[in-house]
């Protein structure tokens, strides 16, 4: 515990910090929420939460104190407090007819009685009473929606029954098989390799996938976590001047690798396909199938998850940070959910934001659309696809530096603080319009067609990578080199010059989708059997397909463990890591049924009608 108190603690502190401990709390309480179970049970209980800022009265020095410490992005803004008051019994000696301006009146009053300070009322987020209903009222879209998922458990026992039931000697009906439970489990675990090596040879891809979405499980956690009303928000500021923090700061760039694999994959798969099918050509007379194909895999599980979203998710439990957490996500999701099943919502109302994490779909499939169109029109080329895919690599890296430089946006490690994460990146410009977009994962898109096409080109020239010294030795300081990309973020991060921070904004995620490239196609010739054999492990496998599923219903679990907290919660590696393995326990056990039940049946019905 010494060890982790210095780390966490002492050492930033020593390095960086402008106020001591002492003088830290004597600055007014960031957060205090007063017990939200206990006060709604009494007959005339009453509670209201909302956030104030301060304004300076008799006591100017603190509040200069409080204005220097929080320009300093790192922290939290402390001229801004956040305040959950049973105002039944705190404000009880207040006589003001409406519940609203006695709990506006008596944080000012206690404000100004504690710090000679005063609190003018910034976002009032609700008052509610004993008698309050607990959530609102079901409506139709609650009805459809289960409807919908009435429907499809229905498809799934027919479906089921029916391979179950049915003569194995009669032509199958496919588009009714297709919702077979039986069938699905096959799919989800079973190796569709075929004999073919090229297949077999994929098989660390697996353990890339689950072990990338493991982190930014552990990432989302970490984020969700600074919207909570902690007890010691000094534990998430301090702990940003640790060296180690800067992984999650800036970790947020290993989302490339999953941009890399979906472009490699499409395109190599492609390039099989159209060898094993000697009518087949690559060219766009292909593009509506393939996006037909892509639309159908993740379009199921996407309707399910926003539908949930926009309806039962607000019914499922309450708190007090339920109505700005839970309820604030629906009525977004509610406004632009047309924008989320048409993959625009980066694009379309990007001002309010449903589901923060679904921005990776949009730009996933956006960019999908033209890493298919590309290897249709570049595949029957190899070594000219080649050149061209990396003369637009270069070119794209070079145009994001100028727009980076021009319209000033940061690295992730910029605007990846406390207060920002707070927000959940609402209102940043440069998460709105850079990180967000599909022109900043560009880059990474490319490399995946590069390597495909390398890779396919090699293997048709019977070529092994393993016989070259130079690849040997890129390939094995890829992993280091990982590591050290995420870690420069620390070191970037007090520089003030426009064109390096323009620079590192447009280079970081190419170089990390470059590193993860090359590792990529170690692993695949097994330079390194070690790697081979722990990213090849079978139970990598359900993981990795199951990965969209995942991805979509995990954020529902980091939210609701915070919004559900009825006191002030701590922050600390233990609590912050308990949150993080009760998101990845919950999302696996419900991510199963939607990927057995949704994912997997809906997408194999579409393909048995093409």
């Amino acid at each position: 515990m010494g060890v982790l108190w210095f780390l966490f603690v002492l050492l930033p502190a020593g390095n960086a910090f402008e106020l001591t401990m002492e003088q830290y709390y004597q600055m007014p309480q960031l957060f205090e929420l007063d017990d939200y179970v206990k006060c709604l049970s009494q007959k005339n209980g009453a509670f209201c939460l909302g956030t104030f800022d301060l304004v300076a009265s008799s006591n100017v020095k603190l509040f200069n104190d409080l204005q220097k410490f929080s320009e300093n992005t790192i922290y939290f803004n402390h001229t801004r407090i956040h305040r959950g008051y049973c105002v039944s019994s705190r404000c009880n000696h207040i006589e003001e007819p409406f519940l609203s301006r006695r709990f506006t009146k008596c944080v000012n009053n206690l404000t100004k009685n504690d710090y000679e300070l005063e609190a003018k009322i910034a976002t009032l987020e609700y008052c509610r009473t004993a008698k309050t209903p607990p959530a609102k009222p079901i409506d139709e879209l609650d009805i459809s929606f289960a409807y919908l998922c009435g429907f499809i458990i229905i498809m799934n026992v027919l479906g089921t029954l029916y391979y179950l039931l049915r003569n194995p000697d009669n032509k199958p009906m496919r588009w009714l098989l297709a919702w077979s439970l039986t069938e699905s489990w096959k799919r989800l675990t079973d190796s569709y390799e075929n004999g073919d090596p090229r297949l077999s040879a994929l098989e660390p891809v697996h353990g890339m996938k689950a072990i990338t979405l493991i982190m930014v499980l552990m990432a989302h956690s970490v984020i969700i976590y600074h919207t909570a009303y902690l007890f010691n928000p000094f534990f998430l500021e301090y702990y940003s001047y640790h060296p180690l923090s800067t992984f999650f700061h800036n970790g947020s760039v290993i989302v490339q690798t999953f941009i890399v694999l979906s472009s490699f994959l499409l395109s190599y798969n492609l390039l099989i396909y159209v060898e094993n099918n000697p009518k087949k050509e690559l060219n766009l007379k292909m593009l509506p199938n393939v996006l037909i194909n892509r639309i159908a895999r993740i379009t199921p599980a996407n309707i399910v998850i926003i539908g949930f979203a926009m309806t039962w998710w607000r019914h499922a439990s309450d708190g007090p940070l339920w109505k700005p957490l839970v309820d604030t996500e629906c009525s977004y999701c509610r406004d632009k959910w047309w924008t989320q099943l048409l993959f625009i919502n980066n694009f379309i109302k990007n001002d309010v934001i449903c589901l923060v994490h679904t921005w990776f779909l949009a730009v996933d499939m956006q960019l999908y659309v033209l890493a298919a169109i590309l290897t249709l029109t570049l595949g029957r080329s190899l070594l000219k696809g080649i050149k061209l895919l990396s003369f637009m690599y270069v070119l794209s890296m070079v145009v994001n530096f100028l727009a980076t430089y021009y319209w000033n946006f940061k690295p992730v490690i910029f605007f990846s603080n406390a207060e920002a994460m707070r927000k959940v990146y609402t209102g940043e410009p440069t998460f709105t319009w850079w990180y967000s977009m599909p022109w900043s994962s560009l880059p990474a898109s490319l490399l995946g067609l590069i390597i495909a096409f390398l890779h396919y080109y090699w293997q048709q020239q019977n070529y092994n990578p393993q016989e070259s010294l130079l690849f040997r030795i890129l390939y094995r300081s890829t992993v280091p080199l990982m590591f050290l990309c995420i870690q420069s973020g620390y070191f970037i991060v007090d520089i003030t010059s426009p064109l390096v921070i323009a620079g590192y904004a447009a280079l970081d995620r190419p170089i990390f989708a470059l590193l993860t490239a090359i590792a990529l196609l170690g692993f695949i010739y097994k330079i390194d059997h070690l790697w081979w054999s722990f990213l090849s492990w079978s139970g990598w496998r359900p993981l990795s397909r199951m990965s969209l599923s995942i991805y979509l219903v995990h954020l529902f679990y980091n939210y609701t463990q915070v919004a559900v907290k009825t006191n002030l919660a701590r922050a600390s590696i233990y609590e912050i890591g308990g949150h993080w393995f009760v998101t990845i326990f919950m999302t696996y056990i419900t991510a199963l049924p939607v990927h057995l039940f949704v994912e997997i049946p809906v997408h194999q019905f579409v393909k048995s009608f093409t």
